[in-house]
């Protein structure tokens, strides 16, 4: 099989781009593949397992060579712009490390001063709705909630197939895209990124720190923003320092300039916080090994699977997850499991008292979290799980899907699309949820007898 891989690639500082390299030498025995890359990138001939390498702007005409051209995309313009631009005219499968592609479409839309291209997008996306959305926000620059605009639609319908990391993302696509070819292969695990484990490990990582060889270290690791719940967080830590005084809190990784972490911080929450910002891969991964315990919250989710919580397993911390997404896939006995209610903090706080006092605890948690990854996240298998996808896709000669009503790309001009919404923004600004089905139903009925089963006039 021979297969187009468009990705970025290091020294590109994109999680995607490690990816990538990581899993290539495993996908290179069992494929014939060449690289692409955006154009102006110079990949690192080390990383690129001795594959050729080729502009992205090459593809097009080189299409037909291949069996698959396969798209790692994610959600940052600086990176997948070019991508994104040449998946929409050479289909192929695109990968979809998260659903949440909507910081991505305003990159290749509004950065660009084309105002009108991202309200086209929210409205091939969302239909009359979703435009009247994009006018509102660009008219008053008052934000919206972006994680219910996704925007991943038109990606997957300009693409033969779409490959995710969880269950999570496969149904979140399949409840706008029923009719997608949708696989999932898990998120992939390299344990030498890390290097070994070990008390040597901790205390060369603790000392590269200046953090105490003794002191219990909670971590967090990532690009810090506000879905990372980091308030709540370091309330329960501080609730722990009331009984393990000599606590230490470390949060490696660059703070987002959206977010005014440091406000955060002077609510009385930053003692025993040490906070690296943004360090370099090594240094990062090394950073893991001083963590007695980690927290890795998130919500809202887009979708995405963490590349760093699966190293966190894969090394054996236990950690405390917030139990939504893909996170909520996560076996219990291999991570700490923390709802998303009024009960938030008081259940951070416990698990970190508990394992703060129970060291045996914590290994048992590490080494049930040590042997999921290494069963379900391998390099191996998930270069196997590429290939035999990617076969079935090319024999099936799949088209890129069509996306058919009501789920249609909705025409502007269409004013039963615009009743129907005023109707679902009504009912929503009277209270109405899912779970007034009698209301909805009647609703629905009326609808009807308008005409309105079929979906736009003209879909």
């Amino acid at each position: 099989m021979r297969i187009a891989w468009v990705s970025p690639l290091p020294p590109e500082s994109s999680g995607i781009a490690d990816y990538s390299a990581e899993l290539l030498p495993h996908l290179a025995p069992l494929a014939e593949i060449e690289l692409f890359v955006a154009d102006g990138r110079v990949p690192d001939p080390a990383r690129t397992a001795g594959l050729p390498v080729e502009p992205l702007r090459h593809l097009a005409a080189r299409a037909e060579r291949f069996d698959a051209i396969v798209y790692q995309l994610g959600n940052s313009g600086d990176h997948h712009a070019e991508i994104y631009r040449t998946l929409l005219e050479v289909p192929g499968v695109v990968v979809l490390h998260e659903v949440m592609l909507h910081h991505l479409i305003r990159a290749v839309t509004l950065v660009r001063g084309d105002a009108a291209g991202y309200t086209e997008e929210m409205r091939y996306a969302y239909g009359r709705s979703g435009a009247a959305t994009a006018r509102r926000f660009l008219a008053s620059g008052l934000p919206f909630d972006t994680w219910s605009h996704p925007l991943f639609e038109r990606a997957v319908d300009a693409s033969r197939a779409v490959i995710v990391h969880s269950e999570h993302a496969r149904g979140r696509i399949l409840r706008s895209r029923p009719e997608a070819r949708v696989g999932l292969v898990p998120l992939a695990f390299d344990p030498a990124s890390v290097g070994e484990e070990g008390s040597a490990s901790r205390t060369a990582a603790r000392a590269e720190l200046g953090l105490p060889e003794g002191a219990f270290v909670v971590a967090s690791f990532g690009f810090v923003t506000p879905a990372k719940r980091l308030p709540v967080s370091l309330k329960a830590f501080a609730r722990l320092r009331r009984a393990v005084p000599d606590a230490i809190y470390l949060i490696a990784g660059e703070i987002s300039p959206h977010h005014d972490f440091a406000s955060v911080l002077e609510r009385g929450l930053d003692a025993g916080v040490r906070a690296t910002g943004r360090i370099d891969l090594d240094a990062f991964h090394r950073a893991m090994h001083a963590a007695d315990v980690a927290i890795n919250l998130r919500f809202p989710t887009g979708g995405e699977t963490s590349a760093s919580l699966v190293r966190l397993l894969g090394l054996g911390i236990p950690t405390l997850v917030s139990r939504t997404g893909w996170f909520a896939e996560i076996p219990e006995g291999c991570c700490l499991p923390v709802d998303l209610d009024e009960m938030e903090e008081d259940v951070i706080a416990a698990y970190l008292l508990r394992l703060a006092e129970d060291p045996e605890l914590r290994r048992r948690i590490g080494g049930n979290a040590r042997r999921y990854v290494a069963a379900h996240h391998s390099l191996p298998v998930a270069a196997r799980g590429y290939v035999d996808f990617l076969a079935e896709v090319a024999a099936a000669r799949l088209a890129p899907y069509r996306a058919v009503p009501p789920l249609a790309p909705w025409p502007p001009d269409d004013m039963a699309t615009e009743l129907a919404g005023e109707v679902a923004n009504a009912l929503a600004d009277l209270g109405v949820s899912e779970g007034d089905e009698d209301l909805l139903r009647s609703a629905a009925e009326v609808l009807v007898d308008l005409g309105l089963e079929s979906g736009p006039r003209g879909a």
